[in-house]
């Protein structure tokens, strides 16, 4: 495969992230474009210099069309799953946006078409690509912090609580986007978990909203049927155990998500708000006291995302890649806390076969 021709669906905050990873990247080329907003449809596509014929307000058009080699979809939780179908449907590569469905229901149905036609398919979990997280990850393979107990993961935000009187958007709404906190925040905490430790074995959680409903533009409020905060514990298959909390009304918090990882020899924090470093205390019998200190991440860590998105549809990267098997996973961990907040039980998780269905 010579040149690379991108469609992407949905053109709001995120998609400039996306368009900037693809501006760094050699022989990739963006052909088609998809938006129901109009006005930001051709205000990006002039940028780029998309022609008409691939401004798409309808997202199967684009996914069809023979322009395309790969989509990158960047779109409310709710239009996740048809996405990923008409993909598979027409065997196109795709990179979605995380959480990977609203529901495990949704994640079920896309399990039985993906076995039947496979397609290269990343899961937007960006945090494996921040270069400390991956920096830690070589360091646990490696063994320096010996057998791992305990992981700690925390994803704050601020912007959710009453002084910021943000107005209702589809974020509060379970129907756009299947639960608030946990989906949004929450599936990165997972992810990251998963990727440092393994597979989840149990789960026990609580939720709760404390703003119960927002302002909506022209007047009145809305109820908010989704968590702004949900904690949980786990334990994992080899044995360690793990805490969670998410919240947006965190003040203070601008995007941190922290991770602190508990071993034998030693314990590692990192956080997506320090990318280019991690802090690390490494004891031993001979040096009993030794305390944190902040290691800057070697060059070797740092790799762009779509990079390696292209490499996965050109089948020359698989290792870490987030792909379908880690969304559905994924859905299925998220699912069990809501079960286990609404039941007050813990619940087990069940990993044969990808998970039994709930």
């Amino acid at each position: 495969m010579g040149e690379m021709k991108f469609g992407i669906i949905g053109l709001g905050g995120m998609a400039n992230h996306h368009l900037n990873l693809l501006s760094k990247l050699h022989d990739v080329k963006v052909t088609a474009l998809c938006d129901v907003n109009e006005k930001a449809l051709h205000t990006v596509a002039n940028k780029y210099e998309v022609p008409s014929e691939r401004r798409f307000t309808d997202y199967e058009s684009l996914i069809k069309d023979s322009e395309v080699d790969a989509i990158i979809s960047i779109v409310p939780n709710k239009v996740h799953a048809k996405i990923i179908k008409l993909c598979i449907q027409y065997g196109k590569p795709l990179m979605t946006e995380k959480p990977f469905t609203v529901n495990f229901e949704e994640a079920v149905e896309l399990k039985e078409l993906f076995e039947k036609k496979p397609i290269p398919c990343m899961v937007g979990f960006s945090y494996r690509y921040i270069p400390a997280f991956r920096f830690v990850k070589q360091m646990l393979e490696e063994g320096q912090l010996g057998a791992i107990r305990h992981i700690s993961v925390s994803y704050l935000q601020q912007w959710g609580a009453p002084l910021f009187e943000i107005p209702f958007n589809w974020r509060f709404s379970k129907e756009m986007s299947g639960s608030g906190a946990l989906g949004d925040l929450g599936s990165h905490m997972i992810d990251s978990a998963r990727y440092f430790i393994g597979e989840f074995k149990s789960v026990a959680g609580m939720m709760t909203t404390f703003v119960k409903e927002r302002r909506v533009d022209g007047g009145g409020t809305q109820a908010v049927d989704v968590d702004d905060f949900t904690s949980f514990q786990a334990t994992f298959e080899n044995g360690a155990m793990g805490t969670f909390v998410t919240s947006r009304n965190a003040i203070g918090s601008g995007n941190q998500l922290e991770v602190t990882i508990f071993g034998d020899k030693g314990t590692v924090k990192v956080g997506c708000e320090t990318p280019d470093e991690i802090e690390i205390c490494v004891i031993s019998k001979e040096n009993l006291e030794s305390g944190f200190v902040k290691i800057p991440v070697p060059e070797q860590y740092y790799l762009n995302q779509l990079q390696d998105f292209i490499d996965y549809v050109k089948g020359t990267s698989l290792k870490y890649v987030p792909i379908f098997e880690d969304g559905y996973k994924n859905q299925k961990i998220m699912e069990c806390v809501i079960k286990s907040a609404t039941t007050g039980m813990r619940i087990d998780v069940g990993n044969g076969s990808w998970g039994q269905s709930l």
